[in-house]
């Protein structure tokens, strides 16, 4: 039996590398918006809809997906979250990700 635990196999890719992850875009009612990245785009949606997620609990309910686009694994996704952020304009972003 292998010494590595799952996922660290040095020839192959790693079980995060497997899953697919999302960059996404929510407007909350007061008009603010949102970006982040996850491996689960519904649950993390259900999570934010719930008001338990401390960063979009200032937009005000209901939030809306307006926008997502899917990455190949989840470091990707948190790069060009960190990208999109980095813009600091909301229609830009939104319209990176549409163009998915």
């Amino acid at each position: 039996m292998s010494g590595l635990v799952v996922g660290s196999n040095p020839t192959g890719p790693t079980i995060t590398e497997l899953i697919m992850a999302f960059v996404y875009m929510l407007k909350g009612q007061n008009g603010r918006h949102y970006l982040g990245a996850t491996e689960d785009l519904e649950a993390r949606i259900k999570r934010h809809q719930s008001g338990m997620v401390h960063s979009t609990r200032r937009l005000g309910l209901p939030l809306d997906l307006i926008a997502f686009r899917e990455y190949p694994v989840m470091r990707e996704a948190l790069a060009i979250e960190k990208m999109l952020k980095g813009w600091k304009n909301p229609t830009k972003a939104r319209l990176f990700l549409e163009q998915g």
